[in-house]
């Protein structure tokens, strides 16, 4: 499938930003599921970006702000061709050992109820494979998706708990009940064309990808109960949310900030 994507984040700021640097993780990368055709990031101070893959094997621009303004808009743009592999991404050049995925962070730590999922389906399964697809059934019966339920820095156990939430928070359930299991497991960002029947879920969306014995790392998507196919471009990965978002930064000044943010995701044949 041929994808054209186009991403906008707005911020402005009540009170001018007079320095700043972002990290931005924008960028496909190149795997057997998908091929970038064109791909353009477009912000101030993209011109003199470093460029490099941080500590996930994610392709990363470091971008410095020197001039004082009150606003910033971040572009990205471009065509992305996308083939089925059935979820399966492999192992990645630049990546860490899977094992590093095992550890716990402030926002997949689990509680007694994710503990309690991970011990519903410990040593019940024939494989792997099995058992992950087993996880997203489990944990969409137990949450509904839910765009006003929960923010970002909602964690995997109020996010069960509520029963509600987004892409980010079906992940993290899956992910906290995976290192429970002891299976290397991490959060991606990416961009998803949604087609008809599918559960809702916005355009820049969120999953996992698990480790398979033989295969690597293998997606799955908790919030529709798939493994990513050819609708689902993917952007990076981290330990959680945080580690993995596609724009991150620091600032002097810059208070009372506004975010606006659009996100268009289309296959060519829907233009």
């Amino acid at each position: 499938m041929r994808i054209r994507i186009s991403h906008t984040t707005a911020y402005h700021y009540e009170e001018p930003v007079r320095h700043g640097v972002q990290e931005l993780r924008l960028t496909p990368a190149e795997i057997a599921s998908q091929h970038v055709v064109d791909w353009k990031i477009e912000c101030p101070g993209i011109e003199g970006a470093a460029s490099y893959f941080d500590a996930f094997g994610n392709r990363v621009h470091l971008v410095n702000q020197e001039a004082e303004r009150d606003d910033l808009v971040i572009r990205v743009s471009g065509i992305v061709e996308t083939t089925s592999c059935d979820g399966v991404v492999g192992m990645m050049a630049h990546e860490p050992v899977p094992g590093l995925f095992l550890r716990p962070t402030e926002l997949t730590r689990p509680d007694k109820a994710i503990a309690a999922i991970a011990r519903q389906h410990e040593g019940r399964h024939r494989d792997q494979i099995a058992l992950y697809h087993a996880l997203m059934e489990t944990i969409r019966e137990r949450m509904k998706f839910d765009t006003q339920a929960t923010d970002a820095s909602t964690k995997a156990n109020e996010a069960l708990a509520r029963g509600h939430g987004v892409c980010q928070d079906f992940a993290h359930v899956f992910i906290s009940a995976c290192r429970l299991l002891e299976q290397p497991a991490r959060y991606v960002t990416g961009y998803l064309v949604m087609h008809e029947g599918e559960a809702e879920a916005e355009a820049h969306h969120a999953w996992v990808e698990a480790e398979v014995a033989g295969l690597g790392w293998v997606g799955f998507d908790p919030v529709n109960g798939i493994s990513p196919d050819t609708h689902y471009v993917r952007l990076g990965c981290g330990f959680d949310a945080a580690s993995a978002a596609p724009i991150r930064g620091v600032r002097r000044g810059g208070s009372g900030d506004r975010l606006a943010v659009h996100v268009a995701v289309h296959s060519e044949a829907q233009q």
